[in-house]
């Protein structure tokens, strides 16, 4: 019987062809489908993925701007209290103490939001608390060598070179979207960078060089060079 059926595969293969077709066609087509709905799936999973990356990217941009803009709103509101009457130890300690409060409560969500920030960010992040630093270390010696009215001087350089910083990050995340890009001009950024209003007058510019030399006895030329030519726009 077997022998019999083997040879009617051999004469008429195409029963053999037809057998096969039958059965194996719609296990291949069933495979395909399942392969086609596995790779479609892992697809929407990787663009959902994609998606919610680049959605809390973008929240964690937001959130680390605004909290960078804040601490420069309360850099001009600490220049406005060592402005005018600041005669004693009092007004650069207190101002000090209400600036470094305001501050703080920046401090963890900035250091929350910083996964997917690139390295750039992080770096321009830390030289704008690096020159903060700067700014509460030369206000505490002013205060100790009793050069009170140089306080509001120092608050406005250092506000200069922070709104700089500021600008240089807010323009990264810019120009990432080019919805936003259009509409953005750095040279434009002159109420940022001027934050704390006018700028002191020549002597008392003259006499925050001699004293910051003092204070930072490895200051460069090209820093003093750096100093002068903000002062002077």
């Amino acid at each position: 019987m077997l022998e019999k059926i083997i040879n009617l595969l051999i004469d008429k293969p195409e029963i053999l062809v037809t057998i096969l077709s039958g059965f194996l066609l719609p296990v291949i087509l069933v495979w395909l489908n399942n392969y086609y709905n596995l790779k479609q799936k892992d697809r929407e999973k990787q663009l959902d993925v994609k998606y919610n990356t680049q959605s809390e990217q973008k929240n964690q941009e937001r959130a680390v701007y605004s909290s960078l803009s804040k601490i420069l709103f309360d850099v001009q509101q600490l220049h406005v209290s060592l402005s005018g009457t600041c005669i004693d130890k009092n007004c650069i300690e207190n101002a000090l103490t209400k600036f470094d409060t305001s501050v703080t409560k920046y401090h963890e969500e900035i250091s929350n939001n910083l996964l997917y920030m690139p390295s750039k960010v992080i770096d321009l992040i830390y030289k704008f608390y690096s020159k903060i630093s700067d700014l509460k270390i030369a206000l505490k010696e002013f205060n100790n060598t009793k050069n009170y009215e140089m306080a509001h001087v120092s608050v406005y350089m250092d506000s200069s070179e922070l709104a700089e910083i500021l600008i240089d990050i807010q323009e990264y995340f810019i120009l990432k979207d080019d919805k936003l890009v259009k509409d953005f001009d750095k040279t434009q950024q002159e109420m940022m960078r001027y934050c704390c209003g006018r700028k002191p007058p020549q002597d008392l510019f003259g006499k925050y060089l001699v004293l910051l030399k003092q204070i930072k006895p490895n200051l460069t030329n090209d820093e003093i060079d750096g100093l002068t030519r903000s002062w002077k726009l």
